[in-house]
């Protein structure tokens, strides 16, 4: 990470305006392909993801880091709310899907993001697209016992959904 990259994951908005009108390299990443977007959302900065957005030139708003996730998938990972709102509204693209076919859906259910699960849904995500393991975001929300998901947004009953769960992991035999 390096100074801008830093300033827009801590949120210092003046510091990376400073940086900049400095001539930094606004297209830098890090070593693991985080992007300026990337940083501010997955921390829910949303000034910076302004500043980003409205004054920077050729920002691509749907790049991918190197787990093929966008900062659509960062925000609602993380639970951020406000950044995907933001996100939402200058247009991201909502299906995209990571290395491992999830979609934002996917990410926030599995770490228990009732309030973000009930936006991607009311935006319309699908609520049956599987990822690369045929796992759909119910049963995501289930395996990792995010319970008031699967009550909640997500619309399944908590022994459906763990059942579910229970048929789509493969036999691994007896001990």
């Amino acid at each position: 990470m390096n100074a801008l990259l830093l300033s827009a994951w801590f949120g210092h908005l003046r510091i990376l305006q400073i940086l900049v009108n400095s001539g930094a390299k606004i297209h830098c990443k890090s070593k693991d392909g985080l992007t300026l977007l990337h940083c501010a959302a997955q921390k829910g900065h949303v000034p910076v993801l302004a500043f980003i957005m409205e004054d920077l030139e050729d920002v691509a708003l749907d790049h991918v880091d190197k787990l093929g996730r966008t900062a659509f998938h960062r925000a609602a990972e993380h639970g951020q709310l406000d950044a995907l709102d933001f996100l939402v509204g200058s247009g991201c693209d909502h299906s995209v899907k990571d290395k491992e076919g999830n979609t934002a859906l996917h990410l926030a259910a599995g770490r228990g993001h009732v309030a973000v699960l009930q936006r991607l849904v009311d935006i319309g995500l699908d609520l049956e697209e599987q990822n690369a393991v045929s796992l759909r975001p119910c049963m995501a929300a289930a395996w990792t016992a995010t319970l008031d998901c699967v009550r909640g947004p997500l619309g399944w009953e908590a022994p459906n959904a763990l059942t579910q769960v229970a048929k789509a992991l493969p036999d691994c035999g007896s001990p």
